[in-house]
């Protein structure tokens, strides 16, 4: 009978050696994206910059995480959500020049040695209001399933108005007209006579629509227009967003007269 235990307990023992082992670890979510600002706008288009998570490494595997940005009007309804999947994006838009490797695709850029990270989307819903933007990154547990993270914090863009027409009056005068922007009280025109390296305020309207004077033949001037007084609270009024990129969804007119 002890020979028998002592059999059964040698083998139960090499059975449990011989298991292999089994190590579980649960999907960690991403951190929150940081300080989320607008970069840049041109017309429809709309460009996003946030501090990413730099514990989601950029390797040779790309495919386990990515963005989600989220656009609402101030009413909380949805107007677009941006998908940015890494894999899909970056293994195929890398571009290298001398020891300044750049990431570039239709909605996203990657400046090399930096920990921001740019969203482009297009919406022309978005560039005729104000609306909100949030974004969140997101990485797959051992199924496949998405991890989100926490959302970055909410950030309200009001945004220039896109000229849609210019018509030359004389050889030295021209008429813009742009598109409204919803709640706007006025506009604000800035003009630049150097090619876009600085503006000047030109003047302030109620319309859609300013003629810019002093203009000469065949001399481009580029042109932004910033909506004043769109109420984004109840007690809040605010102009159009300073983005980064200083000649934001600004168009260049121009008098060709003879």
């Amino acid at each position: 009978m002890k020979k028998t235990l002592k059999g059964l307990f040698i083998t139960l023992l090499f059975a449990v050696l011989l298991i292999p082992s089994v190590k579980s670890s649960a999907a960690i979510a991403p951190a929150a994206p940081q300080d989320l600002k607008l970069t840049a706008q041109s017309q429809s288009d709309f460009v996003f910059s946030f501090d990413y998570d730099s514990n989601i490494v950029l390797s040779t595997d790309i495919n386990n995480f990515g963005y989600e940005l989220v656009a609402t009007t101030l009413k909380n309804k949805k107007l677009k959500t941006v998908d940015l999947n890494i894999a899909s994006n970056l293994s195929e838009y890398l571009i290298t020049t001398g020891e300044n490797p750049k990431i570039i695709t239709n909605i996203l850029y990657l400046p090399y040695g930096s920990n921001r990270m740019n969203i482009t989307f297009s919406s022309g819903k978005m560039a005729t209001q104000a609306f909100k933007v949030k974004i969140r990154a997101y990485t797959y547990d051992a199924t496949g399933a998405k991890v989100y993270g926490d959302y970055s914090s909410e950030k309200t863009i009001v945004p220039r108005a896109s000229i849609k027409s210019f018509k030359a009056n004389s050889k030295t005068a021209g008429t813009i007209k742009w598109k409204k922007i919803k709640g706007a009280k006025s506009y604000t025109v800035y003009v630049s006579t150097n090619g876009g390296t600085k503006y000047k305020k030109r003047g302030t309207t109620i319309g859609t629509s300013y003629t810019i004077k002093n203009m000469k033949l065949w001399t481009r001037y580029p042109v932004y227009v910033v909506a004043n007084g769109v109420k984004i609270s109840k007690k809040k009024k605010v102009s159009s967003t300073k983005a980064e990129e200083k000649a934001s969804n600004a168009s260049s007119v121009m008098i060709k007269l003879q």
